[in-house]
């Protein structure tokens, strides 16, 4: 008997091609062939697919060599299908062609789907079109080589007298069972192992002693069959809190094979804050590692390499992976947590645990059972439940306590809750076989459409990080996609696949690093399923030796650095669908030309650093590309011929290189995704299929109106309308039909008026932009009118944020304000207008409130005795002549010193120099308990108004005060220590404040930030409160005492541009990792800097200082910056001082410089 793998293997896929394709040609052959054709045609459905369906599934209970004459004959079946989707993909591709010929967008729309049946409003174009063209008689011979290979199958297998019942439980006779929208994955039965392990982790032993010529780190090893749990183990272990709060992990899949660039980056992706660029050059690559790492030493570092494979004869590789990990500057050893299903690992991982990985108990595992099989249900049947909970417990017993089968097993089953499945699910002989058995059980019995995507996944390495957005476009693009007549767009649809697969344990969520919300990886048993399913259908090229590309293959994945052995064999490949490119190709500008000579059938290009600007126009020819990815290229323009692509779907480009679109741009009809520029594309109107549109820019050229937006009705997430006072009234603004784009989540406005004149047009224009009432954010910028529109009450249901910036003329905020129940969000900026302020809405967690010059914030004790500051004391500009010597006198700065201090001041967005002495109306401040953000800038306020309405407000976490020149103190002791999860408090250019005693009694506080008070004299050591992480303090006072040795937790420290003793005393502070002294012209010596241990980027711009402030130092830092190329020859003299590893000079201008006597230094810059 053949086997299960291998009869699934010859129908993979083959019910979810089928299903889609012959509906479309039964449409095409009623359509456009002709009465007589049409009616010959019409079993292809009602007749033809059940057959296939009784053909696959009768073909398991055959011998061998019936199987092989029922494998060719499905084979063969494949291979017409495809032809004919193609054949109906280039008549689709005419229709567009002629579409655009016609330029009658009004009239015709495009179907939303690159799969679906030709729309209705083309048949009007074909009806002159002969049913004997040389396309359409094409497209009969395949349909007809369709019907004699399915007659021929199903007459074979009738004279062998096969069953023609179908199996109960299979995909085609379902009973689906709604289910919760949410299931929290759980872990059963691994706490026990989970704490052992952790418990090693903590173990001093763990690092340190153990093989002497292996500095820094050491490793667990948690061993086990595949499909134990072993990932499922390390991901429990990582989560847990004793972990995250000790611990900065590092996640790496080995997928088999170490590939020691590949899983290097990772690393370096891993510890990266942000996008890091791609680097190929490996030494490059490990430096740029072991500064990573050692810029991570406030937490120990946990790196985790699951799923680990080890030859002897790759040792020398793991050796030099792990290199940058041997390391005598790590204070604090590297733990690293490995899985395997072998206890045979390289011994340079310096192993001192293994932990064989034992099955979890059996309750354990029938309770894990139970609750992917029916703890996400809704049955509302006890006696249905209690018999399906037996017969599940059953089951369970035959998958021999495996995780990962179980789950894919009872994931299914939760889906067809019939007692008579779970009966023949139970005296199944399948589920008595191996792990791959089961597995396959599970692919059976999904929708063949999933199916289908999911063997897509064959042709991603293992051990790949899936992100939902990239692969559900990609399935789209394939045209896996079968709506069966629902409305959902296609997105929609293809996200619920994605999620059908990972409730049944397909994809498993990775739960570490940067981009762990999104990421999903598929287990190795799966995708070896995967694998095994697809192999006529998917391949990857991962070696550089000459393999056989088997004929029919349709997606290929290319992971090799050069291409010289496999082009020609890919070049043969003319039925290819997928080229995707993993990793840099060295030769790929040599090869990508004539490969996309041959490859005419592509749907999916997706290139990774292609280094030419632009890529060959023979793009232009492949008529069905539908997703172009050039995200990892150095492409910035397309050919003229890109126009012609009018299939294409989605369009990525590299987002930091300047892009520039062709002039007939909007010939592209069916883009929907583009993260390109489309502001200067003219009669963009034109790409009705567009969703993403993150601009748009009214100009009075034609092409370019307000009316362009009116048919793209499809629009969604954010869009930012510009030069809306190019629109000339409110007739015009309505035809960008803003009301009827539901699918919009944010809206900008802008204006940019050259004069400061009210503009009655402005509202009229505003009226006509009425958005959807679905909108979550609006934003309105340069607005120069007095009212609101009638609209904006209609949002205050949706509204989550709201900004207003610039309106000039508002005098008042809406009325209703208040009513925005789900406002969260509220930035008031720049509304010099504004006489009042009404009430705020209730739920608000941040507000931003500046330039509102014309009001002045009082306390109420203040309103009662009639108090106006505004009225008593005229504010000048910051900026005058006379307070710019003074302070040149005060800093002591030289010319080009203070224009980088002017420099500060000219960058603000809202200059001081607004806020002039005219009368101002007085109002109190009153904000929502439920504030958690709170800024105010370039505002006027007085002590007691500010005390007064911080004060209770006990959510506030971050307080940003900004160009107050009004403030004079911050509230006292008792207001602040209310605040008791306030975190970050930033203040900037308060030129009048004296006093930030009050600082001292904010427990919570982590950051602060002073800058450029002139008037604030720091001296209370009492106003550092002790569990600070960051100080920065910029253009202000210091005295003797202000920095205490108090703060252990301090981590970052700045102080630039001001007044300081000769000599400064920065502490005894054990986590401070940065310190940064720049231009504080008074510093002649640091007391303390050789107790700072931690230390490892050290900037000293100190021109006065000198080399005996480093007397017992060691050095070894990661980076240095200082002023003077002297000082770094004194501290080459120092005994014990080790040079950084980056060394900088700022502003050398010494013609004899040179580093000579300087050793050890990696890296060095002038």
């Amino acid at each position: 008997m053949m086997s299960s793998i291998a009869v699934a293997a010859a129908s993979a896929g083959l019910r979810g091609l089928a299903q889609p394709i012959i509906g479309n040609l039964s449409s095409f052959a009623s359509r456009y062939v002709g009465v007589d054709m049409a009616r010959e045609m019409v079993d292809l459905e009602t007749i033809i697919l059940p057959q296939l369906n009784l053909i696959i599934a009768s073909a398991e209970s055959q011998p061998q060599h019936v199987n092989n004459i029922v494998q060719k004959c499905l084979q063969r079946l494949k291979v017409e299908l495809s032809q004919a989707e193609d054949l109906l993909d280039e008549h689709e591709y005419d229709l567009l062609k002629h579409r655009m010929k016609q330029k009658k967008l009004s009239v015709f729309s495009v179907h939303g789907q690159c799969q679906g049946p030709i729309s209705n409003p083309f048949i009007w174009v074909l009806s002159n079109i002969s049913s004997l063209s040389p396309h359409n008689t094409k497209m009969l011979n395949h349909l007809k080589e369709v019907k004699s290979i399915l007659e021929k199958a199903k007459n074979f297998l009738g004279v062998l007298s096969v069953a023609t019942q179908v199996s109960a439980d299979t995909a085609g006779s379902r009973v689906i069972q709604d289910t919760t929208t949410f299931r929290e994955e759980k872990v059963f039965g691994r706490d026990k192992d989970r704490d052992s392990i952790i418990n090693l982790l903590f173990d001093p032993a763990m690092v340190g002693g153990g093989n002497s010529n292996i500095k820094g780190y050491s490793s667990i090893a948690i061993v086990g069959a595949g499909g134990a749990g072993k990932t499922t183990l390390l991901q429990y272990i990582c989560s847990d809190d004793r972990v995250q709060n000790n611990f900065h992990v590092i996640w790496v899949c080995m997928s088999h094979k170490l590939d020691i660039r590949k899983h290097t980056t990772e690393v370096i992706e891993s510890l990266a804050t942000e996008e890091t660029p791609k680097i190929q050059n490996l030494d490059t690559l490990q430096r740029k590692l072991k500064n990573l790492l050692l810029e991570k030493r406030e937490k120990e570092l946990l790196l985790v390499l699951d799923d680990v494979w080890f030859e002897q004869r790759h040792h020398s590789e793991w050796e030099q992976f792990l290199a940058p990990l041997i390391s005598a500057e790590f204070n604090k050893g590297i733990r690293i947590l490995v899985s395997s299903r072998s206890k045979e690992l390289p011994s340079v991982l310096n192993c001192r645990k293994t932990v064989s990985l034992e099955d979890i108990e059996e309750n354990d595992f029938l309770t894990f059972f139970r609750y992917y099989s029916l703890g996400h249900v809704l049955i509302g049947n006890e006696e249905l439940e209690e018999e399906l909970q037996g017969i599940g417990d059953d089951i369970a017993k035959k998958l021999r306590r495996s995780p990962l089968e179980a789950k894919a097993v009872a994931s299914r089953l939760s889906r067809m809750l019939d007692v008579e499945i779970w009966k023949h699910a139970r005296d199944s002989k399948q589920l008595d076989g191996n792990i791959m058995e089961n597995l396959l059980w599970s692919y059976q019995r999904l929708d063949p459409q999933v199916q289908r995507c999911f063997l897509y996944c064959s042709i991603f390495p293992k051990g790949y990080m899936f992100h939902i957005d990239e692969i559900i476009l990609l399935w789209e693009a394939e045209g896996f996609v079968s709506s069966n007549g629902r409305s959902e767009r296609a997105e929609g649809i293809t996200r619920q696949y994605f999620y059908e697969l990972s409730l049944s344990g397909f994809f498993g969520k990775q739960s570490h690093g940067k981009d762990s919300h999104v990421g999903y990886r598929m287990h190795d048993l799966f995708h070896d399923l995967a694998e095994n399913l697809s192999i006529d259908d998917g391949y990857r090229i991962e070696t550089e030796e000459n393999t056989e590309i088997p004929q029919f293959v349709r997606h290929i994945s290319i992971s090799v650095p050069s291409l010289e052995r496999h082009a020609a064999s890919i070049c043969k490949l003319e039925q290819l669908h997928t080229l995707i490119f993993f990793n840099p190709v060295a030769d790929i500008g040599k090869f990508l030309k004539p490969m996309l000579k041959k490859l005419k059938k592509l749907r999916v290009l997706s290139l990774c650093f292609f280094s030419s600007y632009t890529l060959p126009k023979h793009i232009g020819k492949l008529k069905h590309l539908r997703y172009l990815n050039l995200e990892r290229t150095s492409i910035s323009k397309l050919p003229k011929s890109s126009c012609k692509l009018y299939h294409l779907l989605v369009l990525k480009m590299n987002k930091k290189v300047p892009k520039t679109l062709p002039k007939k741009a909007n010939n592209l009809i069916s883009l929907r995704r583009i993260n390109g520029p489309l502001k200067d594309v003219c009669n963009v109107g034109m790409l009705t299929s567009l969703e993403d549109m993150k601009e748009f820019q009214v100009k009075k050229e034609k092409g370019y109106e307000i009316g362009q937006l009116g048919s793209l009705t499809k629009l969604r997430g954010h869009l930012h309308i510009m030069n809306l006072e190019n629109v000339q009234n409110r007739n015009a603004a309505k035809d960008a039909k803003l009301q009827g784009k539901a699918n919009l989540d944010a809206l900008r406005l802008v204006w940019n008026h050259d004069t400061y004149k009210n503009n009655n047009v402005d509202l009229e224009v505003l009226e006509g932009l009425e958005p959807s009432s679905r909108l979550n954010e609006l934003a309105i910028e340069g607005y120069r009118s007095t009212s609101y529109p009638k609209w904006l009450s209609g949002c205050s249901q949706s509204l989550r944020s709201l900004e207003l910036l610039n309106c000039t003329f508002l005098e008042n905020l809406p009325s209703n304000l208040q009513c925005f129940a789900r406002c969260r969000s509220l930035a008031l900026l720049n509304l010099t207008g504004l006489k009042r302020l009404s009430p705020l809405p209730e739920n608000l967690t941040s507000l931003k409130f500046g330039g509102c010059s014309s009001l002045c914030f009082i306390s109420k004790e203040e309103e009662e005795h009639g108090v106006n500051p505004a009225r008593e004391k005229a504010l000048q500009p910051l900026t005058s002549s006379t307070e710019l010597e003074t302070l040149t006198e005060i800093l002591r700065l030289d010319g080009s010193e203070l224009e980088q201090f002017q420099a500060c001041f000219q960058e603000l967005q809202y200059p001081v120099s607004t806020i002039s002495a005219r009368r101002r109306d007085v109002a109190q401040l009153v904000l929502p308990l439920t504030l958690r953000r709170l800024e105010l800038s370039s505002c006027n306020i007085t002590d007691q108004a500010l005390s007064e309405c911080l004060r209770s407000l006990t959510s506030l976490k971050d307080l940003a005060l900004l160009h107050i020149t009004t403030l004079s103190a911050l509230p006292s002791k008792q207001v602040m220590e209310n605040l008791s999860m306030l975190s970050s408090v930033g203040i900037t250019s308060c030129r009048s404040l004296c006093s930030v005693a009050g600082l001292g009694a904010i427990a919570s506080l982590e950051k602060l930030a002073i800058s450029f008070c002139p008037s604030l004299e720091l001296s209370d050591r009492r106003i550092l409160p002790s569990q600070l992480k960051e100080v920065t303090v910029r253009g202000c006072t210091i005295h003797d005492g202000f920095l205490h040795d108090d703060l252990p937790f301090l981590v970052n420290l700045e102080i630039s541009k001001c007044r300081t003793p000769s000599v400064l005393q920065v502490g005894a502070w054990p986590s401070l990792k940065c310190l940064k002294l720049c231009d504080c012209l008074d510093v002649c010596f640091l007391v303390g800097l050789p107790a700072l241990e931690s230390l490892q980027e050290v900037q000293l711009v100190l021109p006065n200082l000198g080399a005996d402030s480093f007397t017992g130092c060691k050095g070894n830092w990661r980076s240095l910056r200082v002023r003077t190329s002297s000082l770094l020859h004194d501290l080459s003299e120092l005994e014990g001082f080790a040079p950084p590893m980056l060394l900088t000079i700022e502003g050398c201008q010494e013609p004899d410089f040179s580093l000579e006597g300087i050793q050890n230094s990696h890296q060095s810059s002038a």
